[in-house]
């Protein structure tokens, strides 16, 4: 689901800058395309980057990108009316009301430092692109919510996440940016260059034969 969203840095946990990502990833498979499908599964976790509430609120986070598109720069981003205490800082959805921001933190820590190691597996290769079939564990610390939603993590407002989700059963949102594709001219030159390669190997050849 392409979206419009505005990361900004906080003062707690990580910093990462001015952050735009572009699409919404979701387990609805009724809402979500299904490039921006995942899987999801929630069980109770750790504490992570900041103190325990002492609440039975963190949770061990397990997505599968059901799609055929490879995905960097995730985003955990609350719905209005909930909170999550280890955020890096806060999300606006520019295509809703301005200025509403809500929680947010970037889902990294395998490869990235820092103190909000959220990040603790990847199924397939150690540098933080979500890849086609792969599986991700991160975790989530004193995520609270209002008593007419789930207390786990949900994804489900597809269309809509921070401040502007309509979801009666969302709580929370992915948000990511695919992996750019190689540019047309990166492939034309990749591509020159293995023809002048290729040449290079047949004259030198003749040479070798003719010597």
């Amino acid at each position: 689901m392409s979206v419009q969203a505005h990361y900004i840095d906080s003062t707690d946990c990580d910093s990462h800058g001015v952050r735009l990502p572009s699409h919404e990833l979701g387990d609805d498979a009724s809402s979500f395309p299904v490039d921006e499908l995942i899987q999801v599964s929630v069980q109770s976790g750790s504490v992570i980057c900041v103190p325990d509430n002492g609440a039975p609120d963190d949770f061990l986070v397990s997505i599968t990108n059901m799609g055929s598109v490879a995905y960097v720069d995730l985003f955990f981003v609350v719905d209005a009316g909930s909170t999550v205490g280890n955020f890096d800082g806060f999300i606006e959805d520019l295509a809703g009301p301005p200025g509403a921001f809500e929680q947010a933190f970037k889902i990294d820590g395998t490869v990235t430092s820092g103190v909000n190691n959220s990040l603790i597996s990847e199924s397939m290769g150690l540098n933080e692109i979500f890849e086609p079939g792969e599986t991700w564990q991160f975790l989530v610390t004193n995520f609270i919510t209002p008593a007419s939603l789930p207390p786990a993590p949900v994804f489900g407002s597809a269309g809509g996440f921070a401040a502007t989700s309509a979801a009666l059963t969302s709580n929370a949102s992915i948000v990511a940016s695919p992996v750019p594709a190689p540019s047309t001219g990166l492939l034309v030159s990749l591509g020159l260059a293995a023809l002048g390669l290729r040449r290079s190997r047949v004259r030198r050849c003749s040479r070798e034969f003719s010597d």
